[in-house]
């Protein structure tokens, strides 16, 4: 376990068992609705107390925890982050090659990745720019 003391904080978790998502993909809308639609359809639970370490403490290592952390090689300025082709091939390679050498792995192929950007008004977004990727406001299980 992390060698640091903890922060506490309250946990926003997605649930996966709403009655919606029986028929629909599960949704938030970031910006205002009318009046009947939901903002989300499913259900948000909220856990104060939860004790947050910094998992660059934690020694984890890949073959006992199925996690680890790794040191890229070189690093990209985050502005060069707008320009895609400049991701693709100068930050993808570095991030090829750390993945090949941290899990000792024979291939890596890097087939699709997303670059979350906080706008400034986050959470909340005009309608128009609702294809734009934000960070992730609860924790939550992808399917």
């Amino acid at each position: 376990m992390a060698t640091e003391d903890p922060i506490v904080s309250t946990l926003r978790y997605a649930r996966g068992d709403g009655e919606a998502l029986l028929t629909e993909k599960p949704y938030i809308l970031n910006y205002s609705t009318p009046p009947g639609v939901p903002k989300s359809n499913f259900p948000i639970d909220f856990f104060p107390g939860i004790k947050i370490y910094n998992l660059r403490s934690a020694n984890l290592s890949w073959s006992e925890s199925g996690i680890t952390l790794a040191t890229l090689s070189s690093c990209m300025p985050k502005d060069d982050f707008e320009d895609e082709e400049k991701t693709e091939k100068s930050y993808l390679p570095v991030v090829h090659q750390c993945l090949t050498e941290t899990l000792g792995a024979d291939e890596v192929y890097i087939f699709d990745y997303m670059i979350r950007k906080r706008e400034p008004a986050f959470p909340y977004q005009a309608k128009t720019k609702d294809n734009a990727p934000q960070p992730a406001l609860s924790a939550h299980v992808g399917k």
